[in-house]
Protein backbone atom coordinates (compact mmCIF):
# COMPACT_ATOMS: atom_id res chain seq x y z
CA UNK A 1 0.00 0.00 0.00
CA UNK A 2 2.75 2.61 0.74
CA UNK A 3 4.50 1.68 -1.99
CA UNK A 4 1.70 2.26 -4.33
CA UNK A 5 1.09 5.51 -2.59
CA UNK A 6 4.72 6.60 -3.10
CA UNK A 7 4.36 5.57 -6.76
CA UNK A 8 0.73 7.62 -7.44
CA UNK A 9 2.82 10.62 -5.90
CA UNK A 10 5.38 10.68 -8.28
CA UNK A 11 2.96 9.43 -11.14
CA UNK A 12 0.80 13.20 -10.06
CA UNK A 13 4.22 14.99 -9.87
CA UNK A 14 5.63 13.87 -13.14
CA UNK A 15 2.33 14.72 -15.10
CA UNK A 16 2.20 18.54 -13.20
CA UNK A 17 5.73 19.12 -14.40
CA UNK A 18 6.58 16.88 -17.52
CA UNK A 19 6.02 19.40 -20.14
CA UNK A 20 7.14 22.45 -18.39
CA UNK A 21 10.87 20.14 -17.75
CA UNK A 22 10.94 18.85 -21.01
CA UNK A 23 11.48 22.09 -22.76
CA UNK A 24 13.61 23.07 -19.81
CA UNK A 25 11.26 26.13 -18.69
CA UNK A 26 9.42 25.92 -15.78
CA UNK A 27 6.16 28.43 -15.35
CA UNK A 28 5.15 29.75 -12.37
CA UNK A 29 2.94 28.45 -9.81
CA UNK A 30 1.59 25.22 -11.96
CA UNK A 31 -0.33 23.49 -9.46
CA UNK A 32 1.21 19.91 -7.94
CA UNK A 33 -0.24 17.36 -5.93
CA UNK A 34 0.89 15.04 -3.44
CA UNK A 35 -0.53 12.07 -0.95
CA UNK A 36 0.38 12.19 2.75
CA UNK A 37 -1.30 10.43 5.58
CA UNK A 38 -4.22 12.34 6.03
CA UNK A 39 -5.09 13.45 2.77
CA UNK A 40 -4.07 14.73 -0.53
CA UNK A 41 -2.72 18.18 -0.49
CA UNK A 42 -2.33 20.67 -3.46
CA UNK A 43 0.94 22.97 -3.99
CA UNK A 44 2.84 24.77 -6.51
CA UNK A 45 5.62 24.11 -8.51
CA UNK A 46 7.71 27.22 -9.82
CA UNK A 47 11.15 26.99 -11.67
CA UNK A 48 11.32 23.73 -10.71
CA UNK A 49 10.84 24.40 -7.23
CA UNK A 50 7.57 22.49 -5.49
CA UNK A 51 6.38 24.47 -2.01
CA UNK A 52 3.88 23.25 0.12
CA UNK A 53 2.52 25.55 2.85
CA UNK A 54 0.45 25.42 5.91
CA UNK A 55 0.71 21.72 6.33
CA UNK A 56 -0.68 20.45 9.23
CA UNK A 57 1.54 18.01 11.60
CA UNK A 58 -0.68 17.78 14.45
CA UNK A 59 -4.55 18.63 15.37
CA UNK A 60 -5.03 21.97 17.03
CA UNK A 61 -3.59 22.29 20.46
CA UNK A 62 -6.82 24.51 21.71
CA UNK A 63 -9.68 23.68 23.75
CA UNK A 64 -9.21 20.29 25.93
CA UNK A 65 -5.91 20.14 23.81
CA UNK A 66 -4.33 22.96 25.24
CA UNK A 67 -1.04 21.74 27.44
CA UNK A 68 -1.33 18.43 26.17
CA UNK A 69 1.23 16.30 23.91
CA UNK A 70 -0.02 16.83 20.17
CA UNK A 71 -2.23 14.48 18.27
CA UNK A 72 -2.65 13.81 15.01
CA UNK A 73 -3.77 15.83 12.61
CA UNK A 74 -7.18 15.54 11.65
CA UNK A 75 -8.04 13.58 8.23
CA UNK A 76 -9.98 15.45 5.30
CA UNK A 77 -11.70 14.49 2.11
CA UNK A 78 -11.11 15.97 -1.24
CA UNK A 79 -7.59 17.74 -2.01
CA UNK A 80 -6.41 20.28 0.51
CA UNK A 81 -4.59 23.45 -0.44
CA UNK A 82 -1.38 23.83 0.73
CA UNK A 83 -0.59 27.65 -1.22
CA UNK A 84 -0.23 29.72 1.51
CA UNK A 85 1.54 29.91 4.90
CA UNK A 86 -0.68 28.65 7.99
CA UNK A 87 -1.56 30.80 11.35
CA UNK A 88 1.64 31.37 13.45
CA UNK A 89 1.68 30.06 17.40
CA UNK A 90 -0.16 32.55 19.82
CA UNK A 91 2.64 35.41 20.56
CA UNK A 92 3.17 38.92 21.34
CA UNK A 93 2.95 41.23 18.57
CA UNK A 94 5.41 43.87 16.59
CA UNK A 95 8.18 42.54 18.90
CA UNK A 96 10.58 42.32 15.59
CA UNK A 97 12.69 45.51 14.20
CA UNK A 98 11.84 45.08 11.43
CA UNK A 99 8.38 45.63 9.77
CA UNK A 100 8.69 42.83 6.87
CA UNK A 101 8.48 40.35 9.74
CA UNK A 102 5.50 41.83 11.87
CA UNK A 103 3.74 42.14 8.63
CA UNK A 104 4.15 38.76 7.68
CA UNK A 105 3.04 36.78 10.74
CA UNK A 106 -0.05 39.63 11.07
CA UNK A 107 -0.75 38.49 7.23
CA UNK A 108 -0.77 34.57 8.41
CA UNK A 109 -2.70 35.21 11.17
CA UNK A 110 -2.31 33.80 15.05
CA UNK A 111 -4.33 30.90 16.49
CA UNK A 112 -3.72 27.84 18.60
CA UNK A 113 -4.50 26.18 15.66
CA UNK A 114 -0.99 26.55 14.42
CA UNK A 115 0.95 23.04 14.28
CA UNK A 116 1.93 23.39 10.49
CA UNK A 117 5.29 23.21 8.46
CA UNK A 118 6.24 24.41 4.79
CA UNK A 119 8.00 22.60 2.83
CA UNK A 120 10.20 23.03 -0.51
CA UNK A 121 11.67 20.38 -2.91
CA UNK A 122 13.01 20.01 -6.75
CA UNK A 123 10.27 18.93 -8.67
CA UNK A 124 12.41 16.66 -10.53
CA UNK A 125 14.58 13.91 -8.73
CA UNK A 126 15.80 10.65 -9.37
CA UNK A 127 16.40 9.43 -5.80
CA UNK A 128 15.23 10.09 -2.27
CA UNK A 129 17.13 13.72 -0.89
CA UNK A 130 18.25 14.65 2.11
CA UNK A 131 15.81 16.56 4.16
CA UNK A 132 17.01 19.48 5.93
CA UNK A 133 14.43 20.12 9.11
CA UNK A 134 14.74 24.34 10.69
CA UNK A 135 13.23 25.34 13.96
CA UNK A 136 13.03 28.91 13.87
CA UNK A 137 14.12 30.75 16.84
CA UNK A 138 12.79 33.82 18.98
CA UNK A 139 13.07 32.93 22.48
CA UNK A 140 10.52 30.61 22.73
CA UNK A 141 7.99 33.22 22.62
CA UNK A 142 8.26 34.74 19.15
CA UNK A 143 7.98 33.69 14.97
CA UNK A 144 7.03 31.64 12.61
CA UNK A 145 7.44 29.92 9.45
CA UNK A 146 5.48 32.44 7.51
CA UNK A 147 8.52 34.68 8.35
CA UNK A 148 9.57 35.23 4.65
CA UNK A 149 13.59 34.63 5.75
CA UNK A 150 12.58 30.83 5.75
CA UNK A 151 12.20 30.53 2.28
CA UNK A 152 13.94 27.05 1.22
CA UNK A 153 14.25 27.81 -2.80
CA UNK A 154 17.47 28.30 -2.80
CA UNK A 155 18.21 25.52 -0.44
CA UNK A 156 16.46 22.86 -2.72
CA UNK A 157 18.20 23.93 -5.69
CA UNK A 158 20.91 22.02 -4.24
CA UNK A 159 18.59 18.76 -3.94
CA UNK A 160 17.67 18.52 -0.49
CA UNK A 161 14.15 18.97 0.90
CA UNK A 162 13.44 21.69 2.73
CA UNK A 163 10.94 21.59 5.98
CA UNK A 164 9.98 24.36 8.24
CA UNK A 165 8.02 24.36 11.36
CA UNK A 166 6.14 25.96 14.01
CA UNK A 167 5.64 24.77 17.32
CA UNK A 168 3.86 26.17 20.52
CA UNK A 169 5.27 29.37 22.13
CA UNK A 170 5.63 31.15 25.84
CA UNK A 171 3.18 29.33 28.14
CA UNK A 172 1.78 27.61 25.80
CA UNK A 173 4.67 25.93 24.79
CA UNK A 174 6.75 25.21 28.10
CA UNK A 175 3.29 24.91 31.23
CA UNK A 176 3.08 23.40 34.02
CA UNK A 177 0.99 23.63 37.44
CA UNK A 178 0.10 21.35 40.18
CA UNK A 179 -3.30 20.15 39.07
CA UNK A 180 -2.57 19.16 35.56
CA UNK A 181 0.61 17.81 37.22
CA UNK A 182 -1.77 15.51 39.02
CA UNK A 183 -4.41 14.74 36.39
CA UNK A 184 -2.21 14.24 33.35
CA UNK A 185 0.57 12.24 35.73
CA UNK A 186 0.55 8.81 33.20
CA UNK A 187 1.64 11.41 30.07
CA UNK A 188 4.73 14.11 29.44
CA UNK A 189 4.45 17.29 31.55
CA UNK A 190 5.42 20.96 30.46
CA UNK A 191 7.75 20.58 27.79
CA UNK A 192 4.70 20.86 24.56
CA UNK A 193 7.02 23.01 22.51
CA UNK A 194 9.75 20.27 22.30
CA UNK A 195 6.57 17.99 22.13
CA UNK A 196 5.87 19.49 19.23
CA UNK A 197 9.19 19.22 17.38
CA UNK A 198 8.99 15.87 17.72
CA UNK A 199 5.64 15.26 16.21
CA UNK A 200 6.97 17.62 13.40
CA UNK A 201 9.96 14.72 13.30
CA UNK A 202 7.51 11.84 13.29
CA UNK A 203 5.41 13.23 10.62
CA UNK A 204 8.39 13.98 8.48
CA UNK A 205 9.85 10.35 9.38
CA UNK A 206 6.38 9.00 7.53
CA UNK A 207 5.30 11.76 5.18
CA UNK A 208 8.33 13.42 3.53
CA UNK A 209 9.04 10.27 1.18
CA UNK A 210 5.55 11.96 -0.91
CA UNK A 211 7.40 15.33 -1.41
CA UNK A 212 10.98 13.37 -2.41
CA UNK A 213 12.63 13.66 0.66
CA UNK A 214 14.56 10.91 2.62
CA UNK A 215 13.83 10.04 5.79
CA UNK A 216 16.66 8.21 6.66
CA UNK A 217 18.84 11.19 5.80
CA UNK A 218 17.15 13.90 8.47
CA UNK A 219 19.25 16.75 9.58
CA UNK A 220 17.92 19.50 12.34
CA UNK A 221 18.78 22.96 12.19
CA UNK A 222 18.13 25.74 13.91
CA UNK A 223 18.96 29.09 15.49
CA UNK A 224 18.69 30.70 18.66
CA UNK A 225 15.46 29.39 20.45
CA UNK A 226 15.74 26.58 17.63
CA UNK A 227 20.05 26.08 18.44
CA UNK A 228 18.71 25.48 21.95
CA UNK A 229 15.98 23.37 20.70
CA UNK A 230 17.97 21.25 18.52
CA UNK A 231 20.56 20.73 21.89
CA UNK A 232 17.67 19.17 23.79
CA UNK A 233 16.41 17.39 20.50
CA UNK A 234 19.74 15.67 21.06
CA UNK A 235 19.28 14.38 24.38
CA UNK A 236 15.43 13.45 24.38
CA UNK A 237 14.73 9.55 24.09
CA UNK A 238 11.62 10.68 22.08
CA UNK A 239 13.85 11.80 18.62
CA UNK A 240 16.03 9.07 18.83
CA UNK A 241 16.06 7.56 15.18
CA UNK A 242 14.23 10.86 13.82
CA UNK A 243 17.10 12.93 12.84
CA UNK A 244 21.14 11.86 11.73
CA UNK A 245 22.82 15.16 11.72
CA UNK A 246 22.69 18.28 14.12
CA UNK A 247 23.67 21.84 13.36
CA UNK A 248 22.87 24.41 16.63
CA UNK A 249 23.40 27.63 15.84
CA UNK A 250 23.60 30.53 18.47
CA UNK A 251 22.38 28.55 21.23
CA UNK A 252 22.29 30.36 25.01
CA UNK A 253 21.99 27.14 27.53
CA UNK A 254 23.24 26.78 30.74
CA UNK A 255 25.88 24.07 31.54
CA UNK A 256 25.27 24.12 35.69
CA UNK A 257 21.41 23.36 35.24
CA UNK A 258 18.47 23.24 33.89
CA UNK A 259 15.15 24.68 34.75
CA UNK A 260 13.21 21.56 36.54
CA UNK A 261 8.93 21.72 35.96
CA UNK A 262 8.83 20.86 39.86
CA UNK A 263 12.37 21.19 41.61
CA UNK A 264 13.06 24.59 42.48
CA UNK A 265 16.93 26.36 42.82
CA UNK A 266 18.39 29.03 44.87
CA UNK A 267 17.43 32.03 43.26
CA UNK A 268 17.06 34.03 40.15
CA UNK A 269 13.72 33.92 37.78
CA UNK A 270 15.31 30.50 36.54
CA UNK A 271 15.21 29.07 40.31
CA UNK A 272 11.26 29.04 40.02
CA UNK A 273 9.86 25.76 39.00
CA UNK A 274 7.53 25.53 35.73
CA UNK A 275 5.06 24.34 38.71
CA UNK A 276 5.21 27.69 40.20
CA UNK A 277 4.93 29.31 37.26
CA UNK A 278 1.89 28.08 36.63
CA UNK A 279 0.64 28.73 39.78
CA UNK A 280 1.32 32.54 39.42
CA UNK A 281 -0.54 32.49 36.13
CA UNK A 282 -3.42 30.69 37.59
CA UNK A 283 -3.22 33.30 40.54
CA UNK A 284 -3.46 36.58 38.20
CA UNK A 285 -6.43 35.17 36.49
CA UNK A 286 -8.23 34.48 40.67
CA UNK A 287 -7.85 30.83 39.15
CA UNK A 288 -7.12 29.11 42.90
CA UNK A 289 -10.41 27.18 43.91
CA UNK A 290 -12.05 24.19 43.39
CA UNK A 291 -10.82 20.24 42.44
CA UNK A 292 -8.11 19.94 40.29
CA UNK A 293 -10.41 19.55 37.05
CA UNK A 294 -12.26 22.59 38.11
CA UNK A 295 -8.86 24.60 37.90
CA UNK A 296 -7.71 22.84 34.86
CA UNK A 297 -10.99 23.58 32.60
CA UNK A 298 -10.63 27.50 34.13
CA UNK A 299 -7.43 27.94 32.68
CA UNK A 300 -7.98 26.21 29.48
CA UNK A 301 -10.85 28.45 29.24
CA UNK A 302 -8.99 31.63 28.97
CA UNK A 303 -8.67 33.13 25.81
CA UNK A 304 -5.34 32.59 24.32
CA UNK A 305 -4.82 36.39 23.81
CA UNK A 306 -5.29 37.00 27.78
CA UNK A 307 -2.74 34.26 28.20
CA UNK A 308 -0.41 36.56 25.94
CA UNK A 309 -1.48 39.81 27.18
CA UNK A 310 -0.22 38.32 30.70
CA UNK A 311 3.40 36.91 29.03
CA UNK A 312 3.93 40.22 27.68
CA UNK A 313 3.65 41.88 31.05
CA UNK A 314 6.68 40.58 32.52
CA UNK A 315 9.79 38.05 31.55
CA UNK A 316 10.42 34.69 32.16
CA UNK A 317 12.59 32.13 30.08
CA UNK A 318 10.68 29.72 28.06
CA UNK A 319 13.76 27.09 27.52
CA UNK A 320 12.82 23.28 28.13
CA UNK A 321 12.61 22.10 31.38
CA UNK A 322 13.57 19.06 33.32
CA UNK A 323 10.60 16.86 33.55
CA UNK A 324 12.34 13.17 33.52
CA UNK A 325 10.42 11.65 30.56
CA UNK A 326 11.04 14.33 27.79
CA UNK A 327 13.87 16.34 29.13
CA UNK A 328 15.09 13.57 31.27
CA UNK A 329 18.24 15.44 33.01
CA UNK A 330 20.05 18.84 33.24
CA UNK A 331 21.26 18.97 29.64
CA UNK A 332 24.87 19.04 29.77
CA UNK A 333 24.84 16.08 32.30
CA UNK A 334 23.38 14.20 29.74
CA UNK A 335 26.14 15.01 27.19
CA UNK A 336 28.29 14.32 30.06
CA UNK A 337 27.21 10.63 30.23
CA UNK A 338 27.48 10.28 26.23
CA UNK A 339 23.64 9.81 26.53
CA UNK A 340 22.87 12.14 23.67
CA UNK A 341 22.17 11.15 20.28
CA UNK A 342 25.49 9.82 18.39
CA UNK A 343 24.85 11.53 15.38
CA UNK A 344 27.35 14.40 13.84
CA UNK A 345 27.13 17.55 15.19
CA UNK A 346 27.45 21.02 14.33
CA UNK A 347 27.58 23.84 17.45
CA UNK A 348 28.33 27.67 16.71
CA UNK A 349 27.76 30.69 17.97
CA UNK A 350 28.53 34.84 16.93
CA UNK A 351 31.20 37.13 18.28
CA UNK A 352 28.83 39.55 19.30
CA UNK A 353 26.03 37.91 20.47
CA UNK A 354 24.29 40.94 22.97
CA UNK A 355 23.26 42.71 20.11
CA UNK A 356 20.48 41.76 18.26
CA UNK A 357 18.54 40.45 21.61
CA UNK A 358 19.91 43.20 23.33
CA UNK A 359 16.33 44.78 23.26
CA UNK A 360 14.41 41.27 25.12
CA UNK A 361 14.18 42.88 28.83
CA UNK A 362 16.11 41.75 31.68
CA UNK A 363 17.49 39.13 29.29
CA UNK A 364 21.21 39.46 30.42
CA UNK A 365 19.98 39.27 34.12
CA UNK A 366 18.24 36.34 34.04
CA UNK A 367 21.22 34.37 33.36
CA UNK A 368 23.97 36.50 34.34
CA UNK A 369 22.95 38.85 37.22
CA UNK A 370 24.15 37.55 40.34
CA UNK A 371 25.03 34.25 40.22
CA UNK A 372 27.47 33.83 37.68
CA UNK A 373 29.33 37.54 38.61
CA UNK A 374 28.33 37.27 42.40
CA UNK A 375 31.99 36.80 44.14
CA UNK A 376 34.57 37.76 41.32
CA UNK A 377 36.92 40.51 42.28
CA UNK A 378 38.09 42.92 39.78
CA UNK A 379 41.05 40.55 38.81
CA UNK A 380 38.43 38.07 37.83
CA UNK A 381 36.78 40.20 35.40
CA UNK A 382 39.88 41.98 34.02
CA UNK A 383 39.95 39.87 31.32
CA UNK A 384 36.34 41.10 30.04
CA UNK A 385 37.67 44.90 30.66
CA UNK A 386 37.41 46.58 27.21
CA UNK A 387 35.77 49.14 25.54
CA UNK A 388 32.43 46.91 24.69
CA UNK A 389 32.24 45.91 28.25
CA UNK A 390 31.20 46.74 32.07
CA UNK A 391 27.87 48.82 29.51
CA UNK A 392 25.02 47.55 32.22
CA UNK A 393 25.78 43.85 32.35
CA UNK A 394 29.10 43.11 30.43
CA UNK A 395 27.74 42.16 26.84
CA UNK A 396 30.58 39.91 27.05
CA UNK A 397 29.89 37.94 29.69
CA UNK A 398 26.12 37.69 28.29
CA UNK A 399 27.58 36.49 25.14
CA UNK A 400 30.39 34.29 26.07
CA UNK A 401 28.80 33.14 29.07
CA UNK A 402 25.48 31.66 27.94
CA UNK A 403 26.38 31.34 24.12
CA UNK A 404 30.20 30.61 24.32
CA UNK A 405 31.13 28.45 27.17
CA UNK A 406 28.05 26.15 26.43
CA UNK A 407 29.20 25.51 22.50
CA UNK A 408 32.43 24.63 23.53
CA UNK A 409 31.15 22.84 26.48
CA UNK A 410 28.67 21.01 24.31
CA UNK A 411 31.25 20.35 21.90
CA UNK A 412 33.60 19.25 23.94
CA UNK A 413 31.10 16.59 25.22
CA UNK A 414 30.71 14.37 22.00
CA UNK A 415 33.74 13.27 22.32
CA UNK A 416 31.98 10.91 24.91
CA UNK A 417 29.93 9.60 21.58
CA UNK A 418 31.61 7.93 18.40
CA UNK A 419 30.32 10.63 15.80
CA UNK A 420 31.89 13.48 14.63
CA UNK A 421 31.95 17.32 16.02
CA UNK A 422 32.77 20.49 14.52
CA UNK A 423 32.28 24.09 16.27
CA UNK A 424 32.38 27.71 15.06
CA UNK A 425 32.56 31.16 15.83
CA UNK A 426 31.04 33.54 13.21
CA UNK A 427 33.34 36.77 13.07
CA UNK A 428 32.18 38.27 10.09
CA UNK A 429 30.84 41.70 9.28
CA UNK A 430 29.73 42.95 6.09
CA UNK A 431 32.00 45.06 4.10
CA UNK A 432 29.56 48.42 4.19
CA UNK A 433 29.51 48.34 8.08
CA UNK A 434 32.84 46.61 8.57
CA UNK A 435 34.39 48.07 11.64
CA UNK A 436 31.57 49.87 13.20
CA UNK A 437 30.69 47.12 15.49
CA UNK A 438 32.57 44.83 17.61
CA UNK A 439 31.84 41.36 16.54
CA UNK A 440 28.99 39.56 14.37
CA UNK A 441 26.02 40.25 15.66
CA UNK A 442 23.46 37.30 16.79
CA UNK A 443 21.77 35.58 13.58
CA UNK A 444 23.75 37.42 10.76
CA UNK A 445 24.48 34.28 8.98
CA UNK A 446 20.64 32.81 8.39
CA UNK A 447 19.86 35.15 5.09
CA UNK A 448 23.10 33.75 3.61
CA UNK A 449 22.29 30.00 4.91
CA UNK A 450 19.00 30.62 2.92
CA UNK A 451 20.50 32.24 0.08
CA UNK A 452 18.24 35.38 0.57
CA UNK A 453 20.01 38.21 1.02
CA UNK A 454 20.32 39.42 -2.54
CA UNK A 455 16.91 39.67 -2.98
CA UNK A 456 16.27 40.70 -0.05
CA UNK A 457 19.03 43.16 1.54
CA UNK A 458 16.67 44.50 4.29
CA UNK A 459 16.81 40.45 5.72
CA UNK A 460 20.78 41.63 6.83
CA UNK A 461 21.90 41.89 10.84
CA UNK A 462 22.33 44.16 12.44
CA UNK A 463 19.87 46.58 10.42
CA UNK A 464 22.33 49.32 10.14
CA UNK A 465 23.79 47.22 6.92
CA UNK A 466 20.04 46.87 5.25
CA UNK A 467 20.71 50.41 3.53
CA UNK A 468 23.32 48.59 1.36
CA UNK A 469 23.48 45.77 -0.87
CA UNK A 470 25.66 42.83 -0.19
CA UNK A 471 28.60 43.05 -1.64
CA UNK A 472 30.37 40.14 -3.64
CA UNK A 473 32.09 39.67 -0.96
CA UNK A 474 29.80 39.29 1.66
CA UNK A 475 27.99 36.69 -1.24
CA UNK A 476 30.53 34.58 -1.55
CA UNK A 477 31.08 34.66 2.45
CA UNK A 478 27.38 33.18 2.36
CA UNK A 479 27.92 30.80 -0.52
CA UNK A 480 31.10 28.58 2.11
CA UNK A 481 28.47 28.65 4.69
CA UNK A 482 25.63 26.92 3.03
CA UNK A 483 28.27 24.85 1.32
CA UNK A 484 29.03 23.67 5.26
CA UNK A 485 25.43 23.36 6.18
CA UNK A 486 24.50 21.64 2.55
CA UNK A 487 27.92 19.13 2.65
CA UNK A 488 26.87 18.28 6.58
CA UNK A 489 23.40 17.60 5.44
CA UNK A 490 24.15 15.17 2.37
CA UNK A 491 27.40 13.52 3.54
CA UNK A 492 27.46 14.24 7.08
CA UNK A 493 30.66 16.40 7.26
CA UNK A 494 30.87 19.74 6.48
CA UNK A 495 34.24 20.02 4.36
CA UNK A 496 33.81 18.89 0.92
CA UNK A 497 33.07 20.94 -2.51
CA UNK A 498 30.41 23.72 -3.33
CA UNK A 499 29.88 25.25 -6.82
CA UNK A 500 32.78 23.71 -7.81
CA UNK A 501 35.36 25.22 -5.22
CA UNK A 502 36.58 22.92 -2.21
CA UNK A 503 35.28 24.75 1.10
CA UNK A 504 38.26 25.79 3.43
CA UNK A 505 39.36 22.94 5.76
CA UNK A 506 37.00 22.52 8.81
CA UNK A 507 39.14 19.57 11.30
CA UNK A 508 36.79 18.44 13.62
CA UNK A 509 36.90 19.55 17.15
CA UNK A 510 38.35 17.34 20.22
CA UNK A 511 39.06 18.53 23.41
CA UNK A 512 42.28 18.21 22.96
CA UNK A 513 42.91 20.03 19.98
CA UNK A 514 40.30 22.81 20.89
CA UNK A 515 39.70 23.69 17.32
CA UNK A 516 37.54 25.78 16.40
CA UNK A 517 36.78 27.64 12.82
CA UNK A 518 36.68 31.03 12.93
CA UNK A 519 34.34 32.57 9.95
CA UNK A 520 35.63 35.86 9.37
CA UNK A 521 36.87 37.37 6.21
CA UNK A 522 38.90 33.88 6.36
CA UNK A 523 37.70 31.09 7.01
CA UNK A 524 40.34 29.62 9.44
CA UNK A 525 40.61 26.90 12.08
CA UNK A 526 42.11 28.45 15.73
CA UNK A 527 43.10 26.16 18.73
CA UNK A 528 42.16 27.28 22.27
CA UNK A 529 39.80 29.91 20.47
CA UNK A 530 39.60 32.64 24.10
CA UNK A 531 40.54 29.49 25.69
CA UNK A 532 41.50 31.43 29.50
CA UNK A 533 37.91 33.27 28.80
CA UNK A 534 36.14 30.21 28.60
CA UNK A 535 37.92 27.95 31.05
CA UNK A 536 37.17 30.46 33.57
CA UNK A 537 33.39 30.63 32.55
CA UNK A 538 33.03 27.15 32.24
CA UNK A 539 34.91 26.72 36.52
CA UNK A 540 32.46 29.03 37.61
CA UNK A 541 29.49 26.97 36.28
CA UNK A 542 30.67 24.27 37.34
CA UNK A 543 31.33 25.27 41.24
CA UNK A 544 27.45 26.99 40.63
CA UNK A 545 26.61 23.17 39.86
CA UNK A 546 28.10 21.92 42.84
CA UNK A 547 26.55 24.36 45.24
CA UNK A 548 22.92 23.47 43.45
CA UNK A 549 23.74 20.07 43.52
CA UNK A 550 24.35 20.45 47.62
CA UNK A 551 21.48 22.24 48.36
Amino acid sequence: MRAERGLMTAIRVLFATAGLLASGIVAAAEPVQVQIDSGDLEGVAEDGIMRFLGVPYAAAPAGELRWRPPQPAQPWEGIRAATAAGHACPQPTGKYKAAWVNDAIAAAGIDEDCLNLNIWAPADRSRPLPVMFYIHGGNMQYGANAMPLYNGTVLAREDVVVVFINYRLGYFGRFAHPALSRLQADEPLANYGLLDQIAALEWVHRNISSFGGDPNNVTIFGHSAGGVSVNYLMATPQSKGLFHKAIAQGSGVLIDRTMHYRKTAPSGATGKSSEQVGAELAEHFGINQGSDAEIVAALRALSWQDIIEYQNSGQIPFNPVVDGRVVTDDLAKVFERGEQHNVPYIGGANSWEWNQIANIPLIGKWFLGGAMIDGMSDADLAMFDDQWTRIGLSQRWFGEGLFWSSTRYLGKQMANVSSPAWIYRVDYQQTAVRGEFPGSVHGLEMPYVFGQIKEHPEYQRPPEAAAFPPSEEDLAWGDTVRGYWLNMAKHGNPNGNFKGKTLPSWPEYRPESDLTLVMGTEFKPVAGLNKAVLDQLEYRAMERRKAYDAL
